[in-house]
Order: C-alpha cells, then sequence, then structure tokens
C-alpha cells in the first residue's frame, strides 16, 4: 500500500452538453487547469461509449474486455487525477444503466453526451501522485510522492477470551435455468466480443 496526504484545493464545477465527448472535454479540462492530482465526481447521461468491463480471463498482464453502449444510458462515476508523461490524466470509472440493464467498469476512448453531464473536480493541494508503467501488471499505476509513503502493517488480531461460535452454513440456493430471452442472456450478447 501507498498513500499521500494533503489538503483541498480548488473545487471546479462543470456542465457538459449533448454532443460532446465527456472524456475529452474533462480531460482538456484538468490540462488547461493545470489540476495535478484530485478525483472527479460525475453524473448524467452518455450517447455511446466504450468501457472496461473487467479483464477477458484474471490473469497477469490483463486483455481487457470491451463493451460498447448506445441509446441513453444513465451515468454515475468517479476518476482520480494524476501525472502521466508530464501531463495530467484521469482514471476514469463509472456505472452506467438504461431499462433495468447495468454495466460497470473503465470508461475509454470515447463517451458522447445525451443532454448533459455534470462534473465535479476537487483538487488535491501538497500530493504528489504519477502513473508509471509496472512490469507485472503491464498497466500504468499510481505511485505516491517521490517513491511513495508506505502504510502500517495491518494489525494481527486479537484472541478473545471467550469463544466465538462459527457462524451458521448457508442453505445452497437451488439452481434456476435462465428463460430464453433472459436478463442473464442479454447481459451475455451485451458483453460478447466482436468477432476480430
Amino acid at each position: 500500500m501507498q498513500y499521500s496526504e494533503g489538503s483541498i484545493g480548488r473545487v471546479f464545477v462543470l456542465r457538459i452538453d449533448d454532443g460532446e465527448d465527456f472524456l475529452d472535454v474533462t480531460r482538456e479540462f484538468v490540462k488547461t487547469h493545470n489540476v495535478t492530482a484530485g478525483t472527479i465526481l460525475y453524473l448524467g447521461a452518455l450517447r455511446q461509449a466504450r468501457m472496461v468491463t473487467g479483464p477477458e480471463e484474471a490473469v497477469f498482464p490483463p486483455d481487457p474486455h470491451f463493451v460498447m453502449f448506445e441509446g441513453g444510458w444513465e451515468m454515475v462515476g468517479i476518476g482520480t487525477i494524476s501525472m502521466e508523461d508530464s501531463a495530467p490524466a484521469i482514471h476514469f470509472h463509472a456505472s452506467v444503466g438504461r431499462a433495468g440493464y447495468a454495466l460497470t467498469g473503465c470508461l475509454r476512448e470515447k463517451a458522447v453526451t445525451y443532454i448533459v453531464a455534470e462534473a465535479v473536480i476537487l483538487e488535491f493541494a501538497g500530493v504528489s501522485i504519477v502513473r508509471q508503467f509496472d512490469e507485472k501488471t503491464r498497466v500504468n499505476l499510481p505511485v505516491h510522492g517521490k517513491e511513495g509513503q508506505k502504510g502500517p502493517a495491518p494489525e494481527k488480531p486479537v484472541k478473545k477470551s471467550e469463544p466465538v461460535p462459527p457462524a451458521p452454513e448457508p442453505e445452497p440456493a437451488e439452481e434456476e435455468e435462465d428463460a430464453p430471452g433472459g436478463l442473464a442472456e442479454i447481459i451475455r450478447d451485451l458483453t460478447r466480443r466482436p468477432p476480430v
């Protein structure tokens, strides 16, 4: 674990309009206003976007599973702002939903606003976080401070004088098959990788 301690600096509130690329607008804003560390909270709706919803398999390095969606999805999310390649960069994560379906993941490359998106940017003062390439994961990970402050080791659990009885085993749930066209089948269709 690494950590940084600082304080809240400037606060910005943005309105991103219909048709504007939410990712491009916020990236350009933090660059223009030289926000080098902070967080962004946002909500609104997207006409279409590209999202990583996890890896194809849980291995190192990960092969991202991309999903494209379109048609006016409601969105709520958060991002971190840090320096990468000598410029401010945002790592965006969001949950989006439409007509009873939901996706969660990392917004990448494209996110076109539908009607409006609102964003609140909180700048962190006295904090230095730089994204650097990590050889093991093959991902740019945040590194705090010059070498990163190390957090304290977790405390060992204290033994109690009285034994605690084990929790009861949950009863196994009955397996139900999805009806054709059910939610599970629709989500599988939404998240299938396009043919290469």
